[in-house]
């Protein structure tokens, strides 16, 4: 024993750094492992469509979970997608995916605005709005979702106007996408149906008896208030 302290002794000029390399690498081992934990789990090929320009494209999405069971990548099985913030709906089920941060704004509660993360989804089951973002799942009421640039999503059934004159009654789950203030593109979940339409120069709005939102000029109504919406980056994540 005494020979071997009085070895470290001599060689503790060569030695202090070894034992700084070998801890780094059982750090970085750790890590490493860590982090495959939370990335990588299993992917699922579903069958999903989007609806842009007024068009609807059917796919099989391949969908990656973490061990935790949160989706951390979405890829198109057989084509490349560009992903921006139009939702992936479900073929089979109600439940769509937002691939980008949304806003969820509340007109109820004084129009408070919070974050959803990318790759949140939405689900209705009987009556009730279900929001999966990272590892949190909560049931919400009376909200709509905002990009922070043109689509605003509803669950609940609105009427989408133009020039202040009822255009066309949308069903729950569905999406209205306004592109530079001279295009539009709605989908309507309940007819399966989506039309881009031509709106330079005019107004268009969402009504309820629970929302009113001015999708030309990025505001909502709340207790008499005027709101503006946010965009989702600058905002806290949901409570």
């Amino acid at each position: 024993m005494k020979k071997v302290i009085n070895y470290c002794k001599r060689k503790y000029k060569t030695l202090i750094p070894i034992m700084v390399v070998f801890a780094l690498l059982v750090a970085i081992f750790f890590l490493y492992k860590e982090y495959k934990y939370d990335n990588y789990r299993n992917k699922k090929e579903v069958a999903v469509y989007q609806c842009t320009g007024g068009i609807k494209n059917e796919y099989t999405a391949v969908i990656t979970y973490n061990l935790k069971n949160a989706i951390v990548n979405i890829a198109a099985k057989d084509s490349k997608i560009e992903y921006d913030s139009t939702p992936i709906y479900y073929q089979e089920e109600d439940k769509i995916i937002f691939p980008k941060e949304m806003n969820i704004t509340f007109p109820l509660r004084g129009g408070s605005q919070y974050k959803l993360y990318g790759y949140s989804i939405y689900e209705k089951n009987t009556t009730e709005n279900i929001i999966t973002t990272g590892y949190n799942t909560d049931k919400y009421e009376y909200f709509f979702l905002y990009d922070g640039k043109g689509l605003y999503f509803f669950p609940d059934e609105v009427t989408l106007n133009i020039n202040g004159k009822a255009y066309k009654t949308m069903s729950k789950m569905s999406y209205v996408n306004i592109v530079g203030g001279y295009t539009m593109t709605y989908y309507d979940k309940e007819t399966d149906t989506t039309e881009f339409l031509e709106i330079e120069g005019k107004e268009i709005t969402v009504s309820s008896d629970k929302i009113n939102v001015n999708l030309t000029d990025g505001y909502c109504l709340s207790l008499g208030n005027m709101v503006l919406l946010m965009e989702p980056s600058n905002l806290n994540a949901v409570k």
